[in-house]
């Protein structure tokens, strides 16, 4: 599993390379109150959205993986993911 915080060239290579991984969607610092699972290649997590200049900048940052470690990880935050309604 892998953080991604200010780090969108980062993160756009662990999306190119992991094209079957999953991403949660969650603030700058991890919190339950927010953490939205989707595909890798959903178009919510790899197209910047109207308005936005940044992926993994400003409140928001990016944790990815398998979808087995990402539910882990939102246990232990004590939050459960909420799945993309989007994804493919």
């Amino acid at each position: 599993m892998q953080h991604f915080v200010r780090d969108d060239p980062g993160y756009m290579r662990w999306l190119a390379q992991h094209p079957d991984g999953f991403v949660i969607n969650t603030y700058a610092s991890p919190s339950a109150a927010y953490l939205k699972l989707h595909r890798a290649s959903c178009f919510h997590i790899s197209r910047l959205q109207r308005n936005a200049t940044t992926f993994t900048g400003g409140e928001y940052s990016k944790l990815c993986g398998d979808r087995d470690e990402l539910e882990q990880v939102a246990q232990r935050l004590g939050g459960t993911p909420q799945r993309c309604t989007n994804c493919p």
